[in-house]
């Protein structure tokens, strides 16, 4: 369940709760399941949220749920992950609390105490879960239309649900969190809606998690399962950090040893913060995790906007090479101050510069978030839309494609979110460095860097170099992109022709400086075209 996100999306309002009705998909790809033992061989992980599909006007048929899962395997992902919860239970579940139990048609006091204005959409969307469940399994008819249409079925589960914090008796949380008040987490400013979620030091919160798992992995045939560790974030106090790593690995080696019963190989790939260092004072000790063989992935993201900063290397260094990693994207690609907002689902160039800087900085694949809340927003067909899952599976068939790379800031959530970069003031006479993950241009290609600034510089007065190799000053300024409404920002655009001999797979050092007037840098792009 996504709460509103309201957001600007090219001219049109981009509503993540809100998705209507499925559309057919086009012909499934022809490739062999990569399910093996060992080091997961997948490319494109896609997660869906199960709530959209029920939000029409009236319930979906199984034949809907099928088709959602077409589009998604004839795009080009590996795995297809179907969320099973939030605080609720999506399918029949017997061990937990569904998401429409107690729902009476009329009945308004179900929806405890969330805005009047919400209540219909709601309505609307319990009433169609209950009446799909009345005949239907859809988490078992999503799972078994992987399997016919060649995509690895996964299941992702959301491990501290709180979206609708602020209305405390909204139908979202369950009874376990309405009756024991005693298992929740002390509020901690910056914490946001994460800040009163279930505490896993206690043991009754930990076996309730696990009460899902040996469920799902009893009733259900599966390839991938994913601890979504992001929704939200939370899950202990700040203090006594080793003693939180040590009984989160006591709950993934338990989660692990669940898995193992069913006498298949289930990978497991939990969703974690964005950098090792994050994941642990989180209470996540991925070493551990890869040291043990506990895990087969790490999937590396922000909470809810894409970070173009993820600690890919590092990750890769604590958990070597017989562990995926993946470097996990949402919808929004970027949300710079005083910007306009980009989608990645909007842009090929954007999708393939995300996937391509992190495979080149060693990443194993991409995971895929919230990807389909433009789905029905935006005037494309199926395979224009889904085509772009396709555009991040291979770096040597993106490198000699249009690509757009971004170093931006999101909105950030401490302790689990990438460092803030922007915006980042330059005072005059002085430089600041920047890191950004970048992909080597292939030969013959055109790239240009564009530095939007908030500042009286012309294009004599910045200055920009890449590693070791200095690019020279701006050719041009342009105006900026329209600015958001109310702020005061009077952004422009330095743009700088750069060799494309000095763009390295991997990290790249870049390097602006202000010769003569201080200056606020809001972002940069890379360009290859």
């Amino acid at each position: 369940m996504q709460r509103y996100y309201l957001s600007r999306l090219s001219g049109f309002v981009l509503f993540v709760l809100i998705c209507p009705a499925l559309t057919v998909g086009a012909d499934a790809k022809d490739v062999e399941n990569p399910v093996t033992k060992g080091k997961p061989q997948f490319r494109v992980i896609y997660n869906y949220d199960s709530g959209p599909v029920f939000y029409g006007p009236t319930p979906p048929t199984p034949q809907d749920v099928q088709r959602l899962v077409d589009e998604v395997a004839a795009g080009g992902a590996d795995v297809f992950l179907v969320c099973a919860n939030s605080q609720n239970a999506y399918y029949p579940s017997k061990v937990w609390q569904t998401q429409w139990e107690g729902f009476k048609e009329g009945d308004l006091s179900f929806f405890g105490d969330i805005p009047e204005e919400e209540i219909p959409h709601r309505e609307n969307w319990v009433r169609n879960m209950a009446r799909f469940a009345e005949k239907n399994d859809y988490l078992a008819i999503a799972l078994a239309r992987c399997r016919e249409r060649g995509i690895a079925p996964g299941v992702t589960l959301r491990m501290n649900d709180m979206h609708d914090a602020p209305w405390p008796s909204s139908h979202l949380f369950s009874r376990f969190y309405k009756e024991n008040p005693q298992l929740h987490l002390t509020p901690i400013d910056g914490r946001s809606w994460g800040a009163e979620g279930l505490d896993y030091a206690h043991p009754e919160v930990r076996e309730h998690y696990l009460s899902l798992v040996r469920e799902l992995a009893e009733r259900y045939e599966f390839d991938v399962m994913e601890p979504d560790f992001l929704r939200f974030p939370f899950y202990f106090e700040r203090d006594n950090i080793d003693q939180h790593c040590e009984t989160m690995t006591e709950f993934i080696r338990e989660v692990r040893q669940i898995l193992n019963s069913t006498g298949r190989h289930i990978f497991l790939i939990p969703r974690v913060a964005s950098s090792p260092a994050s994941a642990r004072r989180l209470g996540f000790d991925v070493q551990t995790w890869a040291r043990e063989g506990l895990v087969d992935g790490i999937a590396t993201a922000n909470m809810l906007t894409t970070s173009w900063d993820l600690a890919v290397e590092e990750f890769r260094e604590l958990v070597g090479p017989e562990i995926a990693v993946y470097a996990g994207m949402s919808v929004a690609a970027d949300r710079r101050e005083g910007l306009p907002k980009r989608f990645l689902p909007e842009s090929y160039e954007l999708i393939r510069g995300f996937a391509s800087g992190f495979l080149a900085a060693g990443a194993d694949g991409i995971n895929a978030f919230n990807f389909f809340c433009a789905r029905h927003h935006l005037p494309v067909t199926a395979e224009e839309f889904y085509g772009g899952l396709r555009e991040m599976r291979s770096l040597e068939q993106i490198r000699n494609k249009p690509r757009i790379h971004i170093l931006s800031a999101g909105t950030r959530i401490v302790e689990c979110d990438s460092r803030q970069i922007f915006p980042a003031a330059i005072r005059s006479g002085q430089e600041r460095r920047f890191e950004m993950p970048l992909a080597a241009a292939g030969q013959g290609a055109n790239v240009t860097a564009l530095v939007y600034f908030d500042g009286d510089n012309g294009a004599d007065d910045l200055w920009l170099g890449i590693g070791h190799h200095p690019v020279a000053h701006a050719v041009e300024i342009r105006k900026s992109p329209e600015l958001k409404t109310g702020v005061s920002r009077n952004a422009k655009i330095a743009v700088f022709n750069v060799p494309a001999n000095v763009i390295t797979d991997g990290r790249n050092e870049l390097v602006v400086r202000s010769d003569r007037v201080s200056t606020t840098i809001l972002g940069i792009d890379v360009q290859v075209r």
